[in-house]
């Protein structure tokens, strides 16, 4: 039923918990498998079951041997589901960052892949955002391990079932106010209970094509700032919307075309710079610096078709890295190696 053991064994594995069936199947399934791991989970307070479920969350860690981790969220008044999902990472990463864990265990399964299919089918959207998450997803100082992919939710119901593992379920997944509730309600499960096979043999084939629509790109590195040479708009913004998901950001619909619409020389969400010439791609956090540019320097950036964008960035690495003002022609003609 599991996949992907094979890079959850000897690693330092974080699984996150809701006490739902998803992760209470889950937290079972690889206790079978004899892979170690910790549990973290969030009480967003909205219901009163969330402290009893933080409480069995940590009865279980007890009873297993592992370390819970669990976090209060503050309150959330609106666009819940986005800022409930930003919380959620934020306390992920801070946990996996402080204790050097390397895998971030999540319980997506079949029906969630069909869900976010669904709501993107109807945003109008191209086939890397329509397939959404993979079962390994790499961000930058850790990898995030999907082991139940491929697996219908019908089938972890049955195995909790089975077994008498207590879950609890959510009541606010009746809610039609969230949209992704709305789309479970209306399609999903109707759609899973009749053609889930069928369906899993679909995404199969279009993860292949993915593949090749979407080829590897190498990605360079100066300082902050990523940069791969730009063949086409489709696999740019591609390789950009990975980029961004390594650190743990998630572009929408409308900023992938808003990056389109502005010939990627943007900024994104207040956090980060996109800028191209000829050849690159840049992407790069924002930053606002109090320094002016020299004159040589903008002499050489315009020489080297540096984008404007992204030229303080590239002199704040060249700053921090001590690089002679002399040496600075030399330095950038060995990184951009290429005419631009």
């Amino acid at each position: 039923m599991l996949e992907f053991l094979d890079i959850l064994k000897g690693g330092k594995n974080l699984l996150g918990f809701s006490g739902g069936v998803d992760s209470v199947g889950l937290f079972f399934c690889l206790q079978e498998a004899n892979i170690a791991f910790d549990i973290a989970i969030v009480d967003y307070g909205i219901r009163e079951n969330s402290k009893e479920e933080v409480c069995y969350a940590k009865r279980l860690a007890s009873q297993y041997k592992k370390k819970c981790f669990s976090f209060k969220a503050p309150q959330i008044n609106s666009n819940f589901e986005a800022k409930a999902r930003e919380i959620r990472y934020e306390f992920f990463e801070q946990i996996i960052q402080k204790f050097d864990y390397k895998n971030l265990i999540l319980a997506h399964q079949l029906h969630d892949r069909l869900e976010w299919f669904l709501m993107q089918l109807t945003k109008g959207c191209g086939l890397n955002t329509l397939l959404g998450f993979d079962g390994v997803d790499q961000r930058e100082n850790y990898q995030i391990v999907r082991p139940f992919f491929r697996v219908c939710k019908t089938a972890i119901y049955e195995y909790c079932y089975k077994h008498k593992y207590k879950f609890y379920e959510d009541i606010t997944n009746n809610d039609m106010a969230y949209k992704r509730n709305e789309f479970r309600l209306k399609y999903v499960n109707d759609l899973m209970e009749e053609y889930a096979q069928g369906i899993e043999k679909s995404f199969n084939y279009l993860n292949v094509e993915k593949s090749i629509l979407y080829p590897y790109q190498e990605i360079f590195q100066l300082g902050e700032i990523l940069y791969f040479e730009n063949f086409s708009d489709i696999t740019s913004i591609n390789q950009i919307d990975k980029l961004f998901k390594k650190r743990g950001y998630i572009l929408s619909a409308s900023q992938r075309q808003e990056i389109l619409k502005n010939n990627f020389s943007c900024e994104v969400a207040q956090k980060y710079i996109i800028d191209k010439n000829q050849k690159y791609i840049f992407v790069t956090k924002l930053h606002t610096y109090s320094f002016s540019l020299p004159k040589k320097f903008k002499d050489i950036a315009r020489k080297r078709e540096i984008p404007k964008r992204i030229r303080f960035e590239i002199y704040a690495h060249i700053l921090s890295g001590k690089i002679e003002l002399k040496d600075i022609e030399t330095y950038l003609a060995k990184k951009f190696s290429v005419k631009i």
